[in-house]
């Protein structure tokens, strides 16, 4: 199976929880292609350092910023080896696609993701955000 991974289910892998361990451990099984994009890969580190570093929004800038290689270290450590089970597809998708997934009801981020998925064919997604369950093209697991 072929499946397009949410940073939500990214994010609850590195972070433990149960609900995200069985789909993410079938990629590293080979019993699911797991593909990200580069939403995704920007939403997971983010997603990352603003838990782990237990900030606000606002203030992970500044802890990249005064910490650049304490950061580099924890994401080197934490986040790559995740990542680097997961296909990275290129967002060739145009301003219309975006703009057509944005009108199923979806944000900009989510749009981009699922413009991707219909463009590379990907009929699965791996995700706990509801909306995607408005795009006809994918099926939402788990």
């Amino acid at each position: 199976m072929r499946a397009f991974f949410d940073s939500n289910v990214l994010l609850k892998y590195l972070f433990g929880l149960d609900d995200a361990r069985g789909i993410v451990e079938r990629v590293f099984t080979g019993e699911v292609t797991g593909y990200v994009n580069d939403v995704v890969i920007s939403e997971v580190i983010y997603g990352y350092l603003r838990l782990a570093l237990n900030v606000p929004k606002h203030e992970v800038r500044r802890h990249v910023r005064d910490v650049p290689e304490r950061i580099g270290d924890m994401i080197t450590r934490d986040v790559a080896p995740l990542l680097g089970e997961f296909e990275v597809l290129a967002a060739h998708v145009t301003v219309g696609e975006v703009i057509d997934a944005m009108r199923l009801g979806l944000l900009p981020n989510d749009a981009l993701i699922a413009a991707t998925c219909r463009h590379y064919g990907i009929g699965t997604i791996a995700t706990f955000d509801e909306d995607f369950r408005r795009v006809p093209w994918l099926r939402v697991v788990p």
